[in-house]
């Protein structure tokens, strides 16, 4: 009789085998980089929120400079954020110095630019409940002439 159930629980094991399922793919996982939370990324220079804060900060430029003519943005030439409680811009940009005086109400957008540039860095901040900029650094060096 323990024959016969050997050859019994053989066969069944068998059949069961050649009739299994297949064994399953595994999906394969592939490595991505991740955006630290609270970490510095770079942004597109042309985004509308690189604008605003580029724009705050050349008017704080602007009125904290001694200079007797207005600097005006040529470019942005690279730009990261970092949101906290805050959205923190670093921009770097170049500005130039244009002939318009800032004893005369002008605008900028016609304002035409002399040879002295600048490269500048801005750090400012953008509080999203108060909707204002608060430029927290600037610093610009001298280019060559063009």
């Amino acid at each position: 009789m323990v024959p016969l159930l050997v050859l019994l629980l053989s066969l069944i094991s068998a059949l069961q085998l050649g009739h299994a399922e297949q064994p399953v793919e595994e999906e394969l996982v592939s490595v991505r980089q991740v955006q630290l939370l609270g970490g510095w990324f770079e942004r597109s220079a042309d985004s509308e929120e690189v604008q605003e804060a580029v724009r705050s900060a050349m008017e704080d430029f602007n009125k904290k400079s001694k200079a007797r003519k207005y600097f005006k943005l040529i470019n942005v030439t690279s730009a990261e954020t970092q949101v906290t409680n805050k959205i923190n811009y670093r921009i770097q940009a170049t500005v130039g110095k244009t002939k318009c005086l800032k004893t005369e109400m002008t605008d900028m957008e016609s304002c035409v630019l002399a040879r002295k540039r600048l490269t500048c860095k801005f750090e400012v901040k953008f509080d999203p409940r108060t909707n204002t900029h608060e430029v927290v650094s600037s610093s610009c060096h001298k280019q060559p002439a063009v």
